[in-house]
C-alpha cells in the first residue's frame, strides 16, 4: 500500500507574454512574471503527483508566501505517512486545522494539494483523472480566452486574431459608456463569438444596470460576471432584477455554503468553478451539484494557471455540462505551459486519458525559476 513520503513546494516565476489587467488592477505582463506554487508529492514506493496554484492577491487574499507556507508547515505534516487514496479523510483533516471560517479557508494552497493527490492516485490506479470523478462526457473541450482591459481597438484586433476561438471573457472596468463601446466594438470585429463580460466587482449596482441597458440589442453577450463587490449579494440582487441576460456570481462565490446561501438570496442565475476557490476538486463538485440542483448555470475557470492546473481543470470540467466554453487563459498569456502532453488544437483541448493528469511537468523550468522567499 503506498504511503506519502515526501512533499516538495515549489514557488516559481512565470513569465507572461503580454499585459494582463482586469477590474481589480494588474494581473502581469512580459516584464511582471506570474507567481505560481507548485507541489510535488512522492510515495514510498515511486510514485508521484503534482499540483499547482496562481497566487494573484489582487484576485484573492492567498499570497504566494502564505500559500507556500501553509503547504509546508500545516498541510504537509498531517499527509506525510498516509494513504493517497483516502482523500475524503484528507479533506476533513485539512478542514479541522485550516478552518473554513465564514466561506472557505486557505482555498488556494488547499488546491494544490488537493490536485496533487487527484494526480498522484490516478497514477497509483493507472487510470486518468476524470474517471476518478466518475468518467468525461466531452472528450475535448472548447476554450474562452480573456480580452485584457484596453482600448476598444486593441481589445478587438486581439479577438479578430484570436479567431476562430468561439467565446472571449471581454474585461471591463466599471465605466458604462467606455465598457459599452469595448463589448460593441470586440462584437463587430468577432460577430460570431459569444461575449461572457467580466466586471470583476468594477461597478455599483446601478451603473452595472446602466450599462445592460446600453448593451441590450448586442445578442451575442450572453451573462455579465460578478458586477460589483464580492460581498454585496444584495447589490447583486439588484443588478440581476434589472438584466436581460444571467448574472454569474464568481468572487462573492468561495464554496458550497456560499452557493446555498445565494440561491436563498436569488442573486444570481450562473456560478462561476474555479479549482483555486473551492479548495479542490471534490469542494468544486459540491458547489457544481447544488448549482444543478437549483437551476444555476454552470460556467468554468481558472486564473491563469500554468498546465499542471490547467490540465485539472479540463479533467474537472469534462465531467459537467457548462454554459458557454472554458476560460482558461493560460495558452495566450503564459510564456510555458510548464509541461508536456497538452493537445490544444484551434482553440479546443482534448481532455487526456493517460494516468492523473495525463500530462509531464517541466520540472528543469520549475527549478530554474525559483522565487526566493525570506521564510
Amino acid at each position: 500500500m503506498s504511503k506519502i513520503s515526501e512533499i516538495k513546494v515549489f514557488p516559481t516565476s512565470v513569465a507572461m507574454t503580454e499585459k494582463f489587467t482586469i477590474g481589480t488592477g494588474f494581473v502581469g505582463d512580459p516584464d511582471a512574471a506570474g507567481d505560481h506554487v507548485f507541489v510535488k508529492i512522492t510515495t514510498d514506493d515511486g510514485y508521484i503527483g503534482w499540483g499547482e496554484q496562481r497566487a494573484l492577491p489582487s484576485w484573492s487574499y492567498e499570497t504566494t508566501e502564505s500559500i507556500t507556507s501553509t503547504i509546508r508547515f500545516h498541510i504537509a505534516p498531517l499527509l506525510l505517512g498516509k494513504n493517497p487514496l483516502f482523500r475524503n479523510e484528507f479533506s476533513k483533516d485539512i478542514n479541522n486545522i485550516l478552518k473554513p471560517a465564514v466561506s472557505n479557508g486557505h482555498p488556494f494552497a488547499k488546491a494544490a494539494v488537493d490536485i496533487a493527490i487527484h494526480d498522484l492516485c490516478g497514477k497509483i490506479l493507472d487510470t486518468p483523472l476524470h474517471s476518478l470523478l466518475g468518467g468525461k462526457q466531452h472528450n475535448s473541450l472548447p476554450l474562452c480566452y480573456a480580452l485584457s482591459i484596453d482600448s476598444a481597438e486593441i481589445m478587438a484586433l486581439k479577438a479578430k486574431a484570436l479567431q476562430p476561438c468561439s467565446c472571449f471573457k471581454v474585461k471591463v472596468e466599471g465605466k458604462p459608456e467606455k465598457d459599452e463601446e469595448r463589448i460593441r466594438t470586440i462584437n463587430e470585429m468577432a460577430p460570431d463569438a459569444k461575449l461572457w463580460i467580466d466586471a470583476n466587482q468594477s461597478y455599483t449596482p446601478a451603473n452595472a444596470v446602466e450599462l445592460l441597458r446600453r448593451v441590450e440589442d448586442v445578442n451575442q453577450v450572453y451573462c455579465l460576471e460578478q458586477p460589483v463587490s464580492s460581498q454585496d449579494w444584495f447589490g447583486m440582487k439588484r443588478v440581476k432584477e434589472g438584466s436581460h441576460i444571467p448574472i454569474a456570481i464568481d468572487e462573492g462565490c468561495f464554496s458550497h455554503f456560499d452557493l446555498a446561501k445565494i440561491v436563498k438570496l436569488e442573486c444570481a442565475d450562473a456560478v462561476v468553478l474555479k479549482l483555486c476557490k473551492s479548495g479542490g476538486i471534490l469542494e468544486c463538485l459540491k458547489t457544481a451539484n447544488i448549482a444543478e440542483a437549483n437551476s444555476i448555470e454552470i460556467l468554468g475557470s481558472g486564473l491563469t494557471e500554468a498546465g499542471i492546473g490547467f490540465i485539472a481543470s479540463v479533467h474537472l470540467f469534462s465531467t459537467l455540462d457548462l454554459a458557454l466554453p472554458v476560460e482558461l487563459n493560460a495558452p495566450v498569456f503564459l510564456d510555458s505551459m510548464i509541461a508536456d502532453g497538452i493537445e490544444i488544437d484551434e482553440h479546443v483541448v482534448s481532455v487526456p486519458d493517460g494516468p492523473g493528469l495525463g500530462i509531464i511537468p517541466d520540472e528543469d523550468y520549475i527549478n530554474a525559476h525559483p522565487i526566493h522567499l525570506d521564510s
